[in-house]
């Protein structure tokens, strides 16, 4: 069966658009929608989520599920390079690192073999908390603790 063509629509390009004006940021779609309205443009909501999905299909946004029953939040990353192994995602500041180890491959080898499953290394993206997000952290707790020992 021929696969089918894919095109881009006006209101596409206005959804990356704006995503890309906020790429310093995690949006929802619905902020997106209101980015738009504050525009004076109208984009239906299933327009913007099927847009939004296939942005992520195509690597140009990360998506961080929905969580805890808040809506799912979409990054503008631009394209990802051919065979980029990944991004490391800090859900406390956002900040997006490239991932690049040399461990990978033996992980994806060890996933296939023992859990009979193919990563796309294309799509890896493995959320926690960064290096400064968790001194910080770490800095708070400590306060914490000595206020509460005065």
């Amino acid at each position: 069966m021929a696969e089918r063509v894919r095109y881009r629509t006006k209101q596409q390009e206005l959804i990356r658009d704006c995503l890309e004006k906020h790429s310093d940021r995690f949006v929802t779609a619905e902020q997106c929608m209101d980015c738009l309205k504050a525009e004076g443009i109208h984009v239906g909501q299933t327009t913007v989520y099927r847009a939004l999905d296939r942005l992520t299909e195509e690597n140009a946004v990360i998506k961080i599920p929905a969580v805890d029953g808040a809506g799912a939040q979409y990054r503008y990353i631009g394209e990802l390079r051919p065979g980029s192994p990944g991004r490391l995602v800090c859900l406390q500041c956002g900040k997006i690192i490239p991932l690049e180890c040399n461990k990978l491959h033996g992980f994806s080898e060890h996933i296939l073999k023992e859990h009979d499953f193919a990563l796309d290394s294309s799509h890896l993206i493995f959320y926690g908390c960064c290096r400064e997000c968790r001194k910080f952290r770490e800095t708070q707790e400590g306060l914490q603790d000595r206020n509460e020992d005065e």
